[in-house]
């Protein structure tokens, strides 16, 4: 009697309960975009290092303007024009205002900003028409932060705000988690490269394009192999020049098939099975070992088995072994609402690939009509997948768990 087949959540907790976090490298800033941060970094010094103005303006002495209104203007002497960059040579005293820029250190003496907008200039003076508060319009020291302060976390993934933040720490270099390399490998005599005559009864490697992205737009770095034909001694060649790589990826030869030689090559080579076949659809033969200590993925050789496979095992295993918090291991889920009605006839969860799109803040879902796992272009367009149950039938607005990957539009 055959063992059941695993459900997803199992096989997803036996792939990563053998995935390590991998080390560190030191990179340049830019270079550390969508990387997960190693290591603490604190403020080197306060931030405003100086209390400086937020608006363009005067500096002045709050309490020279008592009474100041549009009717009885205060009238001061305008001592020096303070410039962004730099720094007053003069201070405020009584009855004394700076002309300031936006940005600018707010001169010693000076206790309030007043907006240009509030003020009128006459010859060497200013007319003060609006008291406003004391201590307005100045951004104070270290308001935002203190020298010492943890500024960004270890364990932070760096996008586009961290760097900007990164960059005005003066860090021009990072200490990240590595990118895991995956090694991608097709076999099969039926597969020709893309720049090869297609003769009759073969298909285009499709896989390892398809796949090599998906490593790429989540956070890993492809190394794409050549196709290694079904003959025992090629694919152990294939296999062994992959494990330079931190994880292995092949699509086909993982079925039952007398051709599929890729479990009896590992099984020569000293590989220990973890799990092998998985209950959904597409994506059932699925083969996770690990090779020498290597994440060995055994993805099913169909087009959209292997990348729904990539998602729901693969995917996880990046991005813990990249440091993400378990959290972001995932593909982010929300509830849509279905467009037109959609059935699974069969007895595994079925992953329906589907265009989801926001309107009037509701999520609804739409899926092509053909969901064969051989049919690739089911995936044009596609940014979610619908999560349907065994016998599932639903209607066209019934609510449908769907899983994000790709921008909502």
């Amino acid at each position: 009697m055959s063992n059941p087949l695993l459900t997803p959540e199992a096989a997803q907790a036996i792939v990563l309960e053998h995935i390590q976090l991998l080390g560190m490298e030191r990179v340049p800033l830019f270079e550390a975009l969508g990387r997960v941060l190693a290591e603490e970094v604190p403020a080197c010094r306060d931030s405003p290092p100086h209390d400086n103005s937020a608006m363009d303006g005067y500096a002045l002495r709050h309490g020279d303007l008592a009474g100041a209104s549009a009717v009885h203007p205060v009238l001061l002497e305008i001592v020096e024009d303070i410039p962004a960059g730099y720094v007053p040579q003069k201070n405020v005293g009584p009855g004394q205002a700076s002309r300031i820029m936006t940005g600018a250190l707010v001169p010693p003496g000076a206790d309030t900003v007043i907006r240009v907008e509030d003020t009128r200039a006459e010859g060497g003076k200013v007319a003060i028409l609006d008291p406003d508060e004391k201590g307005a319009n100045i951004r104070r020291r270290g308001e935002e932060l203190r020298a010492g302060q943890v500024v960004v976390g270890a364990g932070t993934r760096c996008g586009p705000g961290e760097l900007a933040v990164l960059a005005s720490l003066q860090r021009a270099l990072v200490l990240v988690r590595r990118r895991p390399v995956l090694a991608i490998l097709s076999t099969g005599d039926e597969l020709v490269e893309l720049d090869e005559p297609l003769a009759p009864g073969k298909i285009v490697n499709s896989n390892t394009y398809g796949l090599a992205a998906l490593a790429l737009a989540n956070g890993a770095l492809p190394l794409m192999l050549p196709i290694a034909r079904d003959e025992e001694a090629q694919i152990h060649r294939a296999v062994q020049s992959a494990l330079s790589a931190d994880f292995i990826l092949s699509s086909g030869g993982v079925s039952v098939g007398d051709y599929d030689y890729v479990k009896k090559v590992l099984d020569e080579l000293g590989a220990q099975v973890k799990l092998w076949r998985v209950a959904m659809k597409p994506g059932k033969p699925l083969f996770f070992c690990t090779l020498q200590g290597k994440p060995y993925f055994g993805l099913p050789g169909n087009p959209v088995s292997s990348l729904v496979s990539f998602l729901q095992f693969v995917r996880p295993a990046i991005r813990k072994a990249a440091g993400h918090l378990p959290g972001e291991w995932f593909l982010p889920t929300a509830t849509a609402r279905l467009e037109h009605p959609i059935a699974n006839e069969g007895d595994r969860r079925q992953y329906a690939r589907a265009r989801l799109r926001l309107e009037q803040g509701r999520l609804l879902a739409a899926a092509p009509q053909g969901q064969g796992s051989h049919m690739l272009s089911s995936m044009l367009g596609a940014n979610g997948l619908l999560l349907l149950e065994p016998e599932a039938r639903l209607g066209a607005g019934d609510e449908v768990q769907a899983q994000l990957f790709g921008e909502l539009r």
